[in-house]
């Protein structure tokens, strides 16, 4: 029996599923000391996670919604359960869009674009 898992969220609007090419990337804030006697020691800061994910096609009104989220320029909750550092209630996180590429189609609304979101956590796990 296999268990769906549910629509990724941005500040409560679903986004379409991410393709291959999507991953998470840990992020270390971090210092290395070596000591007199030559020992190495690391501080760390924060840890937090950046998500990346690629879209090798999503449709204009995808778009439309993700863009209208991204051009707030205010940190989104973003769920998605399938990745267990974003589950509910959510992080908060910065969001990019690179630039859209046209895949197929023509006209404003009947057409399909490679897309790449970009998720910073704000906050540090530490």
């Amino acid at each position: 029996m296999s268990s769906q898992i549910s629509q990724p969220t941005l500040n409560g609007t679903p986004i379409p599923y991410p393709g291959s090419g999507t991953k998470i990337e840990p992020i270390w804030i971090s210092a290395d000391h070596t000591t007199i006697g030559g020992k190495t020691r690391k501080e760390v800061m924060a840890r937090k996670y950046k998500y990346t994910m690629v879209y090798q096609v999503m449709s204009v009104t995808d778009y439309n919604a993700l863009e209208a989220i991204v051009n707030t320029l205010a940190p989104a909750t973003f769920i998605y359960a399938k990745w267990p550092q974003s589950v509910s209630p959510g992080i908060s996180a910065i969001t990019e869009l690179n630039a859209r590429e046209l895949i197929y189609g023509t006209g404003d609304t009947n057409y399909w674009s490679s897309v790449t979101l970009v998720l910073t956590e704000v906050n540090s796990r530490i």
